[in-house]
């Protein structure tokens, strides 16, 4: 057991961790602001654009000048209002409560859609998200990493919309997402929530089933991933921001019209680990028209259903909180595929 563990560990490490920093920037000069841009240390395809940029010289192309710094996981948010950071990948859903609760950062793009899924094994008789339900009683176990990640938050959203209560009808377990698909195959849990690459890897071999995927259904146009930006970063160095998104956006635009050419890139640069083709095949069920008004959408999308399924308080004004978020940055156009694409 103890050795299967250990396995499955590295297999997902290797699957998405970055395992070679991207080149800092050349020495900036004298009065100019170097942007730090955060990257992560098990960093994935969801990031694919921050690297392109570096790849394709569109920092340079924008007269960036910037430095990396290595975001270990959870800490994104702390280095960004500390100042350790100026800009970052993250998810939307696990934002919404931080902000609600005056979490000091705005978001003025959002980059992609697709990448959470909710797996079941095989020749489990869940079919669809309804067959969460409970059946005589008898709640589904749901392992997830953690009750603020994606992986739960996104699936608690689908199922209320069939009817099914996330807190009520279904039991959320924790295990560290290394031990998520061992937890299934072992019958510990009827489903699992996990992030790509690691679940397109698990179901390419066979071990688990999709019955929930953010790239489909509802949520197929909604922008999962945003790039989160200090507060006072954009206050001082506007401009700055302004070219580190549009220099994004150039990037966006060039790994959705060659994902194969982007995940052969990202290897053969060692940005992320893991086999170029399956890769390309998860980057093709994605979305990357980077959008700067999808951004105030996905934004209120996410806040009006976690205040109705109960993981944001009542009185949180979600106007409010939409506009104190969105920030649409001067000198930064909508998307490079036209306004509103999806």
């Amino acid at each position: 057991m103890k050795k299967l563990s250990v396995i499955v560990s590295l297999l997902l490490l290797c699957a998405s961790a970055v395992f070679a920093a991207p080149a800092p920037a050349k020495g900036a000069a004298k009065g100019d602001y170097v942007l730090k841009i955060g990257y992560a240390v098990q960093g994935g395809l969801c990031e694919a654009p921050f690297y392109i940029a570096i790849a394709k010289g569109f920092y340079e192309e924008e007269g960036l000048k910037y430095e990396w710094v290595n975001v270990e996981p959870g800490t994104a948010m702390n280095l960004l209002t500390t100042g350790q950071i100026d800009v970052v990948n993250n998810l939307l859903a696990t934002l919404i409560a931080p902000l609600a609760n005056g979490l000091d950062v705005k978001i003025p793009l959002a980059l992609h859609t697709g990448c959470v899924k909710l797996l079941v094994k095989p020749n489990s008789p869940i079919k669809s998200a309804a067959d969460l339900a409970p059946v005589n009683g008898k709640k589904k176990k749901i392992g997830v990493a953690s009750m603020n990640a994606s992986t739960r938050v996104i699936p608690a959203r689908v199922i209320a919309k069939l009817g099914i209560n996330p807190d009520t009808d279904v039991e959320w377990v924790i295990y560290p997402n290394a031990e998520l698909p061992l937890a299934l195959e072992k019958g510990l849990v009827d489903a699992i929530g996990s992030g790509d690459p690691a679940a397109t890897i698990i179901e390419s071999q066979g071990k688990a089933r999709v019955v929930i995927n953010n790239a489909d259904g509802e949520l197929a146009h909604e922008f999962c991933c945003v790039t989160p930006v200090r507060s006072k970063t954009l206050k001082d160095h506007p401009e700055e921001v302004a070219k580190f998104l549009r220099a994004l956006q150039k990037a966006a635009k060039w790994v959705q019209e060659h994902p194969d050419e982007t995940t052969q890139i990202l290897y053969e640069k060692k940005y992320i680990a893991g086999d170029p083709k399956l890769n390309a095949k998860v980057l093709k069920t994605y979305s990357y028209k980077a959008s700067v008004s999808e951004a105030k959408t996905a934004i209120e999308r996410n806040v009006r259903d976690l205040q109705s399924i109960g993981m944001l308080k009542k009185d949180v004004d979600v106007k409010k909180l939409v506009n104190n978020t969105y920030y649409a940055v001067p000198g930064v156009p909508d998307s490079l595929f036209g306004k509103g694409s999806k």
